[in-house]
């Protein structure tokens, strides 16, 4: 039993080499995906037809409608007037994104696993996707028990839910993931940033009265020049020119996250 699970494994690693190989060799992908599912000759996929080549790489397992609509959005995600997510199951992928529908798929299959895990033990109510207090607990693990801010949730969700469900399926959770990493990396770098100038500002406080008194108030322009420069790029309070929520210091109210390895 156990030589049959590994060789029926090492057929599937085969299979999928084979398709990457074939990925290189871009018009002989094309030409094998048009020939054998361009059934409206079109020179594209339909939703319809994306699933049935995705199908047979899978060995006749059907991907989710959500795996399906997830790819169509990877592959044409620079399409222009392309009104997400209303016009997914009517779009068509070019033959020239089909390189890129295979690689996300490809990518998507290989961290199935892990994202199957994360799901058996947050997708409480066995719905196939997670809801926003479910991925605030995903969060939450992440870190160390820290509870996200609510705008760091939202923005992990706006930006991760690609489909526009208002929730992360399956293939949107690594997304969901990397995003609160580079989340955490850069309030990282802010506290950092933070540390910094106070350190700058009690090394000069070591001069004279006057040299004290001036070294402050240029250390407090210099933060007041800042914080307005950031508030102005950010477009809005508590975020910065990315979109990217900040990280409440000690002493605010509302919600915060706990540092990591706290």
């Amino acid at each position: 039993m156990a030589t049959a699970v590994i060789f029926a494994k090492e057929r599937e690693c085969a299979r999928r080499k084979e398709l990457y190989l074939r990925q290189k060799d871009h018009e002989r992908l094309v030409a094998d995906v048009l020939k054998s599912y361009d059934k409206g000759h079109t020179g594209s996929l339909s939703f319809d037809e994306l699933k049935a080549w995705l199908t047979s790489i899978e060995q006749g397992v059907t991907p989710s409608e959500s795996e399906c609509k997830w790819v169509m959005r990877m592959a044409i995600d620079r399409t222009p007037g392309l009104d997400m997510p209303n016009d997914l199951m009517e779009a068509f992928v070019p033959a020239k994104y089909f390189g890129r529908a295979a690689e996300s798929w490809l990518a998507y299959k290989e961290t199935q696993g892990e994202i199957n895990a994360v799901f058996k033990k947050f997708d409480t109510d066995d719905s196939g996707w997670l809801d926003r207090d479910q991925l605030k607990q995903v969060l939450t693990t992440l870190n160390a028990g820290g509870a996200p801010a609510e705008q760091e949730v939202d923005y992990v969700l706006k930006r991760a839910d690609v489909i526009g469900s208002g929730n992360i399926t399956k293939p949107e959770l690594a997304m969901a993931i990397s995003l609160w990493y580079t989340l955490e990396e850069k309030h990282e770098k802010s506290r950092s940033s933070f540390a910094g100038a106070h350190a700058i500002a009690a090394a000069a406080s070591g001069g004279s009265d006057h040299h004290k008194k001036g070294s402050h108030k240029k250390m407090e322009a210099h933060l007041e020049g800042e914080e307005g420069k950031e508030q102005a790029a950010g477009g809005e309070a508590g975020k910065d020119a990315e979109g990217v929520p900040s990280k409440p210091q000690e002493g605010q109210t509302g919600d915060k996250v706990a540092a990591k390895g706290a």
